[in-house]
């Protein structure tokens, strides 16, 4: 089975790009890592969070996504959008890696993380789903790590999910 991601939902086939679960994986994993070093701000930490929450699902239907629906807070969205551009460097640069319990394939995750540099890049303010941070937000239980200050795994300093660490948690 194969993630499918986008810019917009809609978006013509050759605008995607599908990834394998063992990707899918190991992509999202790297971009957490990345993520949690870089974020300053809570707009930053939601959408690391988010995606972290996507990489505990990587062997589910639901593992792809648009990035039309991350979270987005519309007020911070420039500096969030290149936030995620740094993000994707840094995760390009093996920010965090040596966390991992595997190295991950450099020559296969490279073109991935260009994709979606180039895919942060490309987004616009006017592509957010419209209430898809306010759906987010209003889903999770009072004990939910975004509600309680954003705490982080100790041994891979990602943010925590509901699920708890993903990368801790599919170790693969």
């Amino acid at each position: 089975m194969a993630a499918i991601f986008s810019i917009r939902r809609n978006d013509p086939e050759d605008d995607k790009i599908s990834i394998s679960d063992t990707g899918t994986h190991v992509l999202l994993t790297v971009l957490v890592l990345a993520g949690s070093a870089l974020a300053e701000t809570d707009s930053q930490r939601r959408l690391i969070v988010w995606l972290s929450e996507h990489a505990a699902e990587t062997d589910s239907e639901n593992a792809g996504f648009s990035i039309s629906e991350m979270p987005w807070d519309p007020a911070a969205f420039e500096a969030d959008k290149q936030f995620l551009v740094r993000t994707a460097d840094a995760a390009s640069q093996k920010t965090g890696w040596q966390t991992l319990n595997f190295w991950p394939n450099a020559r296969a995750l490279m073109p991935m993380l260009g994709w979606f540099r180039k895919s942060f890049v490309r987004f616009r303010a006017a592509d957010i789903e419209p209430d898809a941070l306010t759906r987010w937000l209003a889903e999770m239980e009072p004990d939910d790590p975004v509600l309680n200050g954003f705490p982080r795994c100790k041994k891979h300093r990602a943010f925590l999910t509901w699920k708890g660490c993903a990368v801790c948690s599919n170790a693969r």
